[in-house]
């Protein structure tokens, strides 16, 4: 077992593709950032192309320089192919190395308080066929926060996201449902349920929501209280484990 990094990173992950990680992940990096932390961003795998643009996103929205002579160390590896990492890694004839992204996380993780590693997909992509984005989690055990979908559907994919993560004994943080675009009703009684359900049934804390503004202003001053109650929780859960 590889020994952890206890209050020294959060890894967000979502119930698929395009539902809100890399915003979420931003915002909490600046919410993190605006505390007087000295927080970092990780990505182990991007695809799609050579400068990540998830990474530039963070860093442009928190007024944070893009250094290029530390990409490799925030993002430590770039595939063309959008694609699942062990897909898009074989198409360019290569693989992804467990062993150079463990040193890539701690000397990151060295370098800030606290680090926000933002995950590929969902939790049981394959960084390579013969290793699961989870178990690699898992190998550092780090707390995870999950980014849901607010509307149909997210009860079935939060909850066996959720149950992977446990059955790969992983804490989760809790879970922030994020809408998947404007204008979708803030007294929904769809989503409200959505919220209820997921959270009485697994036993999980339920940041917030994300309504989608074009505004990041607007989106900043919505995700304070999710900010706030992630930095609770997290808090909380380092000083356990340093018992």
């Amino acid at each position: 077992m590889t020994k952890s990094l206890p209050g020294k990173a959060i890894f967000i992950t979502a119930t698929g593709t395009g539902v809100g990680k890399t915003l979420v992940s931003s915002l909490l990096l600046g919410f993190l950032r605006k505390q007087g932390t000295n927080a970092g961003y990780q990505k182990w795998v991007s695809t799609g192309g050579e400068l990540p643009e998830d990474l530039l996103f963070c860093l442009q929205k928190n007024g944070m320089e893009f250094v290029r002579e530390k990409l490799d160390s925030q993002v430590v590896y770039r595939f063309a192919l959008p694609a699942s990492p062990h897909l898009a890694a074989e198409q360019a004839g290569g693989e992804v190395d467990a062993g150079q992204l463990q040193a890539a996380f701690a000397r990151c993780a060295g370098e800030h308080e606290l680090l926000v590693v933002e995950g590929v997909g969902g939790v049981l992509v394959p960084l390579r066929r013969d290793l699961l984005l989870a178990d690699f989690v898992a190998r550092l055990r780090l707390p995870v926060l999950i980014v849901a979908c607010s509307g149909l559907g997210t009860i079935n994919h939060t909850l066996l996201t959720i149950e992977a993560l446990r059955h790969r004994k992983l804490k989760v943080l809790g879970v922030v449902f994020s809408d998947e675009q404007e204008g979708m009703a803030a007294d929904d009684p769809l989503i409200a349920d959505n919220m209820r359900t997921i959270a009485e049934t697994a036993g999980v804390e339920v940041f917030g929501r994300l309504l989608r503004h074009r505004d990041y202003a607007r989106l900043e001053q919505a995700f304070q209280p999710v900010g706030r109650a992630i930095w609770r929780k997290f808090r909380s859960l380092a000083k356990s484990r340093q018992r």
